[in-house]
């Protein structure tokens, strides 16, 4: 699980606290205890200085998927978590970000790779589940920058819970960026990188990006 594997950042800006929780791997967790869907996933910490989204970045995840179904497309294989906040000791901090929270990344994909992209919001346990109606694709070898404003997208509900998700209620507590290919993988896998994964309760912008 992805825990506390980055930073957070609490702060007063215009009498209002900005928050984010952000995962930015720099600290270099020891991604072979993550949870993975299944054995063909593979997370890994890449620091070639060529791969980086950013010159003040120095390590980014990477995320391959040995395909044992090539020839399927739209097959989920794995998410990536932030679940920090279902730990009590973050009632507070959840109560703080109420319903305005954005989930953020950077990510690339390998070449000829079609990655899709879908936000998935459950709470403290895992029993309450809902994923974005949308699924967002990504197939650039050069980074990009991805943002949701999970309180204006659509969900379908997987699991216990109302028929919609109410972000109001602190009873969300883990988001999810769920990874499904996109077209068929003829070389038969399919690889990402990822960096700044994110919540925050502001909307964020990629014009912190530096030029390489």
């Amino acid at each position: 699980m992805l825990l506390l594997a980055g930073a957070i950042l609490i702060g007063t800006l215009a009498q209002a606290q900005k928050l984010e929780i952000k995962l930015h791997y720099e600290d270099r967790p020891n991604v072979s205890t993550w949870w993975k869907a299944n054995n063909q996933v593979h997370f890994s910490l890449d620091d070639k200085k060529k791969h980086q989204y950013d010159k003040s970045s120095k390590v980014c995840l990477k995320v391959r998927w040995d395909s044992i179904t090539p020839d399927l497309q739209n097959v989920w294989f794995t998410d990536l978590k932030i679940d920090s906040l279902a730990n009590p000791v973050m009632d507070k901090v959840r109560a703080e970000f109420g319903d305005k929270i954005w989930l953020s990344f950077w990510c690339n994909t390998g070449k000829g790779d079609t990655l899709l992209v879908q936000p998935l919001l459950l709470t403290r346990g895992h029993k309450g589940k809902w994923g974005a109606n949308n699924r967002t694709p990504i197939c650039s070898e050069k980074w990009v920058f991805v943002k949701f404003n999970l309180a204006e997208i659509g969900y379908s509900k997987w699991g216990e819970g109302p028929s919609l998700p109410d972000l109001k209620s602190d009873a969300i507590r883990c988001f999810e960026v769920g990874l499904l290919n996109g077209t068929t993988a003829p070389k038969g896998f399919i690889e990402a990188r990822f960096d700044d994964v994110m919540i925050s309760n502001y909307e964020p912008f990629a014009k912190g990006a530096k030029e390489k």
